[in-house]
């Protein structure tokens, strides 16, 4: 976080709270959001899926296939996601500190 003593009505600045300007990658937000997306996202492939399997003509149907197929591969880049903010340190060094300010 950037310590600021203006006013926060600049177009330029991505977020401000309380005088304190704030990137959207350092709130939680920018946790919880791929998380939730991404699971909702794999789950309602996946009931897809199951949905296909529970049919009469199973594969057996082109569309079917190519449903199959997209789903399949939106509930692996939905789980990649859903874990991309899982690797991510808990502290980020600051410009301040390499001397970049």
């Amino acid at each position: 976080m950037r310590n600021s003593t203006h006013d926060c009505d600049h177009n330029n600045e991505p977020l401000c709270l309380s005088g304190i300007i704030v990137e959207p990658w350092e709130t939680d937000y920018a946790a919880l959001v791929p998380r939730f997306t991404g699971g909702l996202s794999a789950i309602s492939s996946a009931l897809i899926i199951y949905i296909i399997f529970r049919s009469e003509t199973r594969l057996s149907s082109i569309y079917h296939r190519i449903m199959f197929g997209m789903s399949l591969t939106d509930i692996c880049g939905s789980i990649a996601m859903a874990l991309t903010s899982l690797p991510m340190p808990s502290y980020m060094p600051k410009e301040e500190i390499f001397g970049y300010k």
